[in-house]
């Protein structure tokens, strides 16, 4: 395995870590503070998207270049509210139609997706490490968010339709930035890309119409999502697109789960079972599996 590939592996575990550490914090300001996803959202990827330009700008990146070819610029448009954009939204709205786990469970059918895609694409059928990969994530998941029993998944058709869509603009997020980051440094890309996408659902939601009782808590928290929940995993997550692909950096971050609920459980005395442990394992397995044998190129 080449250093750059192991460096995209890490990328991609250290995004799946992160994500997963903001969730239990989101999770205190909407059961606690009474914050609504749509205030949440549109700020996040505002203030995130800001500071990425900030950070772009003092490294003396050519922030402006991204838009001096039409091609370029159509499709950093299109990955904003498409990829970014769509993603986040349709999370929430999905959490909010079922369940964070359940929608969790949903939204990383993503790499499924991808590799059908690839699959077609290419004429070719996935790598047996791959099924065996995908196989694991699902299987430990789907135990994680709905603690075995089969049961407790059934949602409606609206919850489903959200799900599915939340998947679907996960695969968006994974493919379309690729060509830009061969091209552009990834914080200008993802600076541009969540910019685009919080004015978007800004101009959408309006969520300066909405109540919110900001205190020092939910400044602290909401920093606190901005920076460990926002801006170093979407770069660690683009930084590991270009490294191993959007297939495996898809598994990978699969580790998102498990580490949501094992703080859940530490800070906000969420509880787990036995069954639990069997989806970590399962999960964690894939970071193994697909580091095995020669590379992918997406």
């Amino acid at each position: 395995m080449t250093k750059d590939r192991t460096i995209g592996f890490v990328y991609a575990i250290c995004t799946g870590i992160l994500w997963g550490a903001s969730s239990p914090v989101a999770q205190y300001l909407f059961e606690t503070k009474g914050i609504e996803s749509s205030w949440l959202a549109p700020y996040r990827l505002l203030v995130s998207g800001a500071l990425l330009f900030a950070c772009a700008a003092a490294r003396r990146q050519d922030v402006f270049s991204v838009w001096r070819e039409k091609r370029d610029a159509v499709r950093l448009v299109v990955f904003g509210i498409a990829g970014m954009m769509g993603m986040q939204y349709s999370f929430f709205a999905a959490v909010q139609a079922m369940d964070a786990g359940t929608a969790t469970f949903f939204q990383y059918l993503n790499p499924v997706m991808l590799i059908a895609y690839y699959a077609v694409r290419r004429k070719k059928m996935p790598e047996k490490k791959e099924l065996i990969a995908v196989f694991c994530a699902v299987s430990g998941i789907f135990l994680i968010a709905v603690q075995g029993t089969a049961d407790s998944l059934g949602v409606s058709a609206k919850g489903t339709a959200l799900g599915l869509l939340t998947a679907l603009t996960t695969c968006f997020y994974a493919v379309l930035p690729i060509p830009l980051l061969k091209k552009y440094p990834s914080e200008t890309v993802c600076a541009w890309a969540m910019l685009i996408g919080g004015m978007t659902l800004a101009a959408v939601r309006r969520p300066w119409r909405m109540e919110a009782a900001v205190d020092q808590t939910v400044v602290i928290a909401f920093l606190t999502i901005v920076i460990l929940g926002t801006v170093l995993p979407f770069c660690f997550y683009l930084g590991a697109l270009i490294r191993i692909g959007a297939v495996y950096t898809g598994l990978t971050t699969s580790i998102e789960p498990v580490t949501a609920t094992v703080l859940a459980a530490v800070f906000l005395g969420t509880a787990f079972e036995a069954v639990d442990v069997v989806g970590f394992v399962l999960v964690l397995s894939t970071g193994f599996i697909l580091n095995t044998g020669k590379e992918r190129e997406d």
